[in-house]
């Protein structure tokens, strides 16, 4: 399966569900501020945060041709392995799924903390753009350039696993491995969509359930997109940051979300060379899910 095929399977078993529970939170937020219809009153936003979407989506989905996908990866190594690709041990399914989530979070956590928060920021910037952080949003419904770092995670964890697997003397382990990759990357999603949700991070058992399996919660990883905090980079558990000593607890404080400096849907994909016109910004309220700059320097 290609990797444009990978996020539009993903997005159809997994974000859908994500992204109508979060529409139905900012909706639900919307009509107990104002007794003005939410639809009418946000019109032109709703256009431009949908039409940011698609055209993200669109760069992600053709991005993806380009690089070779996790199982084009595992077949390779499984070749060099010599490991015959249809013999699983399912004994062996639950410590490997254990041992690759661990490995591939491991790895999540190194390309996310030195190298999108550092050389890499560029690709990165989108999906911290959102001052409103939901599966609704550009850059979070949608990353354009998030095939490189899964690309780099990837290769990453499968040489990892597969080194491991032949210090071993156990290729089979291989074929199971790929067996459960599906799995893996349902899982990946899940949580993903899950610690970004703006509906989840309502509920005090949503956060306590994710902290009984040890898995990044949703109003733990509000605070990685605050503007001017740094930490909590596992996106999908808090093993590293606790072992690297890069976690943030979450609080109760107001905190500024998005970036801390004049960005726009159009800067986000461009590296800052190009931005929405002003004119475009007031006519779509842009200011209301970006941090947009007056033109004497101040918050609108």
């Amino acid at each position: 399966m290609s990797n444009a095929r990978t996020f539009l399977w993903l997005f159809a078993y997994v974000q859908i569900g994500f992204i109508i529970l979060d529409l139905f939170e900012h909706w639900r937020s919307a009509r107990e501020s104002t007794r003005v219809p939410v639809i009418p009153r946000y019109r032109s936003l709703i256009a431009a945060v949908a039409s940011a979407c698609l055209v993200y989506f669109a760069v992600q989905v053709g991005l993806a041709s380009l690089f070779p996908n996790i199982g084009r990866i595992a077949d390779y190594a499984t070749r060099a392995a010599h490991a015959d690709a249809f013999l699983i041990d399912t004994r062996w399914q639950i410590p490997v799924f254990l041992g690759a989530f661990l490995t591939g979070t491991f790895f999540d956590y190194l390309v996310h903390r030195f190298l999108l928060h550092g050389v890499f920021w560029r690709l990165h910037e989108n999906h911290h753009l959102p001052s409103v952080v939901s599966n609704v949003m550009p850059g979070i419904a949608a990353r354009p350039f998030v095939v490189l770092p899964n690309f780099l995670i990837n290769v990453g964890s499968c040489g990892a696993i597969f080194a491991v697997v032949s210090l071993m003397g156990r290729p089979q382990l291989v074929a199971t491995f790929v067996h459960i990759v599906p799995l893996l990357l349902l899982t990946f999603a899940f949580i993903a969509s899950a610690s970004h949700s703006n509906f989840l991070r309502r509920y005090e058992v949503c956060e306590t359930l994710f902290r009984a399996l040890f898995l990044i919660t949703p109003r733990e990883h509000l605070i990685h997109h605050a503007a001017n905090i740094q930490g909590n980079y596992g996106n999908f558990t808090p093993l590293w940051d606790h072992a690297f000593g890069t976690y943030v607890p979450p609080t109760n404080d107001a905190i500024r979300l998005g970036l801390d400096y004049d960005q726009d849907f159009l800067g986000a994909i461009t590296a800052g060379f190009l931005k929405l016109p002003p004119g475009v910004r007031q006519r779509f309220q842009i200011e209301q899910v970006c941090r947009i700059e007056s033109s004497h320097g101040t918050d609108p």
